[in-house]
């Protein structure tokens, strides 16, 4: 793999590691709620773009999220519960991104620390990828 390849996997990464210490659980106002929604939704937009850059380098065929993901999964043997739990955090972005009603926002709200353990779960997945196309 390239540096140029690397470094656009390494900036991904950090920039949810980055998102994923300013998360906080319980917001104080409006602004820190949509501050919040903002950061789960570009932390996760940004693992689902992870596992499209690992797919492609892995010399299988980009399609969807969910196919990307299931791919992922079955290619690097991950456990498929991680796989179906990242499934339902990417439906959650869906409901971020289009902040269907108050009911969802507390919804939200309360899977704040679930969603933060299972990004940093991914996020050592990538890593350990990382270090394996660094091997070959």
């Amino acid at each position: 793999m390239d540096e140029l390849r690397k470094k656009r996997y390494r900036d991904k990464i950090n920039y949810v590691t980055d998102c994923l210490k300013l998360l906080s659980v319980k917001p104080k106002n409006e602004l820190e709620k949509f501050g919040i929604f903002y950061l789960l939704q570009t932390s996760i937009e940004s693992i689902i773009d992870l596992i499209a850059m690992s797919i492609k380098d892995l010399g299988i065929p980009i399609k969807d999220d969910e196919n990307n993901i299931f791919e992922f999964v079955k290619k690097r043997e991950i456990n498929q519960k991680l796989g179906e739990d990242l499934k339902k955090l990417n439906g959650m972005r869906n409901i971020i991104v289009h902040r269907y009603n108050s009911i969802e926002e507390d919804i939200i709200l309360n899977s704040v620390v679930e969603a933060k353990n299972l990004l940093k779960n991914w996020l050592n997945i990538i890593e350990e990828l990382l270090l394996d196309f660094d091997k070959d």
